[in-house]
């Protein structure tokens, strides 16, 4: 089957099916069915997570999966950023939204991290979708680095691949391909390849000990795609341009290489945005760094620029690059919608939904972790009144304490919410607790607000922190502070779960997943 659709595909058509394209007029159905009509593209990426305030949600993506569907000669990927369920686009409450992956790895607990890749797997399933760009597999070994953090599981690689083995093989056996990233992996530097290239400064040792061993059992599991980051392995590479590693996305020898070659990987290998400034600094030319992108080895170029099919169809016919580096990618692209069952009935395993909308708060409840209590004071069972000082600047945030103050109300505790400083006399309130956020994409090594004079200040027996997000706050802000607890996330249920916690009605059962930097 393979074999035989890429013998009839023409030249163009096979470089449209390498794009990924990320476009609005997927929702307008006379420009997609004229965009379709030309060129049979390879996928298309839905919904959003991180340009939120271009967040198109609920039935108009389902409205547009079946327009793409419609129109396209070959069946397409469509796929999303549902690292944490299919919950952020459908806030009307039809799907959950799941914990960053931390809270996951917080519980240790193998079953809940397969539920939660069947549960993403079976609404996405649903919407259309066929591709999660995820889970996310990189290991969190530098507490100062803003795009892992609380999206990964932890810093222990056998943790992380007992629980990500377990995830992917729960939404790969419901019908989802999962894509694991960012390979050669992230969270060894605490820069954002968002805005700079960065580094995976580790040994060729101590990555094939840590990184390749998770990349080597995602692989073994069967994982059917891998995202290439815009993140560089100097100490594999001989490759320089201008001194300079270049990232995984313009490497031969990360991409083909090492993730093809080495590791063993058959199945496609997508590139992260190519609109990110750690891929665009390395050649100044965007249309060149995506040429040298696909001629390095990977097969799908995510958000690639409308020069791009014209200017690789020229490179193809030049010899500047071989047509056997296409064919390849088109085969391994075909590859990859044949195992998503895309060409044929493939029947993949079902199941209601009926579990899913307590996942969130198990392995909330699970993951809350008692990271100190020096003097041996929790839980507090007797206060009446309770001081929540909010350390952020995002208005969300501050918004979602409701459910911190309302899980106090429910036990009869009077809670009122201070941002930044607590103006009353401290006296007057049982408990003082500082709660702090700072997680992916927003920065994470530093409280992003007016320091507070009084943080940690006040009243010593009676002054608390819980993290709803980086761990590491804790003992970087807040060192002083006898009792702190760490939840790692910020929904609903994580913030209930911590003031049940704190208050004694459930135990504190999680597990850092993390080594705590002491300071």
């Amino acid at each position: 089957m393979i074999r035989e659709t890429l013998q009839q595909l023409t030249l163009r058509e096979k470089i449209f099916q390498t794009m990924i394209i990320h476009n609005n007029d997927i929702y307008d159905e006379e420009k997609l069915a004229k965009k379709l009509k030309n060129e049979s593209l390879g996928g298309f990426f839905v919904g959003e997570e991180i340009i939120g305030s271009q967040a198109i949600k609920g039935d108009a993506i389902i409205e547009a999966v079946m327009r793409i569907n419609k129109h396209s000669k070959i069946p397409p990927i469509i796929c999303a950023d549902t690292e944490f369920g299919c919950g952020y686009m459908f806030p009307d409450g039809r799907y959950s939204a799941f914990p960053w992956q931390m809270t996951l790895g917080a519980t240790h607990n193998t079953e809940y991290a397969y539920e939660f890749g069947k549960y993403t797997a079976i609404p996405a399933r649903e919407i259309g979708i066929n591709l999660s760009l995820g889970p996310v597999a990189d290991l969190n070994m530098n507490f100062l680095n803003p795009v892992a953090n609380t999206r990964t599981i932890g810093d222990d690689p056998e943790l992380v691949k007992q629980m990500l083995v377990s995830m992917i093989k729960g939404m790969q056996e419901y019908g989802m391909g999962a894509t694991v990233k960012h390979f050669p992996g992230d969270g060894v530097d605490y820069r954002d390849q968002h805005y700079v290239l960065t580094s995976n400064t580790l040994s060729v040792e101590e990555w094939r000990r840590s990184f390749g061993a998770v990349y080597q059992a995602l692989i073994d599991e069967g994982v059917l795609c891998v995202m290439a980051g815009h993140i560089s392995l100097p100490s594999y590479q001989h490759e320089r341009i201008d001194g300079i590693a270049p990232p995984a996305t313009l490497s031969k020898e990360l991409i083909t290489d090492l993730l093809k070659g080495e590791l063993g990987f058959r199945y496609a290998v997508m590139s992260d945005a190519v609109c990110m400034n750690a891929f665009r600094t390395t050649y100044c030319d965007q249309v060149r760094s995506e040429l040298e992108c696909f001629k390095a080895g990977v097969d799908l170029l995510l958000w690639p620029s409308e020069e791009y099919p014209l200017s690789l169809e020229r490179a193809i016919e030049t010899g500047e690059i071989p047509m056997s580096r296409l064919d390849d990618a088109v085969e391994r692209i075909l590859r990859l919608k044949e195992a998503l069952g895309l060409f044929d009935d493939r029947k993949f395993k079902t199941d209601t939904m009926e579990g899913v909308m307590s996942l969130d708060k198990r392995i909330a409840e699970d993951a809350i972790t008692l990271v100190r209590d020096r003097r041996n004071q929790l839980p507090l069972s007797q206060i009446k009144r309770a001081a929540v000082i909010a350390l952020t600047e995002y208005e969300d945030e501050i918004a979602s304490l409701r459910y911190v103050i309302d899980e106090f109300a429910l036990h009869g505790v009077d809670a009122t919410l201070h941002r930044g400083e607590c103006r009353e006399d401290p006296s007057v309130f049982d408990l003082i607790l500082y709660v702090t956020f700072c997680h992916q994409h927003k920065p994470c090594g530093m409280l992003q607000i007016t320091p507070s004079w009084q943080t940690g200040a006040l009243s010593r027996e009676k002054t608390a922190v819980v993290a709803f997000g980086s761990p590491y706050l804790i003992n970087s802000n807040f060192p002083t502070v006898n009792m702190a607890v760490a939840a790692y996330s910020d929904t609903e249920q994580c913030q209930r779960a911590s003031v049940k916690a704190i208050l004694g009605e459930i135990p504190f059962k999680g597990v850092l997943p993390v080594k705590m930097q002491s300071f």
